[in-house]
């Protein structure tokens, strides 16, 4: 179990809640990198013939300049998050977690881009499958998140 030091901050829903107009333009922006890097890298693939099942293919691509500014890019956005005291799990799906104490656990708060709110909640050790509502509370024996 995570212990409260793990984590540079422990979020509220409310404060949670709060970071969502500063989160959604670094995911989108962490989608457009993404998708650079995936046009970028079909294009070098192609003009240079690489093998896509090649074993060192990964480390071709990330010899280009194009695609390592890229890649550079991804890795700033998810500092920023991260730097925000969130957790950017699950770059492609844009999942950020936000560390909650729940009775004397600390749990995730859970967000995907494209949800309109941070209304979900999982233990650590759930990951995203383990997901609940925040209103599932029915089985804790705390009844708020703070």
């Amino acid at each position: 179990m995570a212990n409260f030091q793990s984590f540079p901050r422990l979020f509220t829903v409310v404060e949670a809640r709060a970071l969502l107009p500063t989160l959604r333009p670094l995911i989108e922006q962490v989608f457009q990198s993404l998708e650079g890097i995936k046009s970028k890298s079909e294009a070098l693939i192609r003009r240079e013939g690489l093998n896509p099942d090649s074993p060192d293919l990964q480390e071709r691509l990330k010899a280009d300049d194009t695609v390592a500014r890229a890649i550079r890019r991804v890795e700033e956005l998810v500092e920023e998050v991260n730097d925000l005291g969130c957790v950017c799990k699950g770059v492609e799906q844009g999942l950020v977690d936000f560390p909650c104490l729940l009775g004397e656990e600390v749990v995730f708060l859970c967000w995907q881009y494209g949800e309109e709110d941070v209304s979900h909640w999982h233990r650590i050790r759930d990951g995203f499958a383990g997901r609940r509502t925040l209103l599932d509370l029915d089985k804790e024996k705390e009844t708020s998140y703070h």
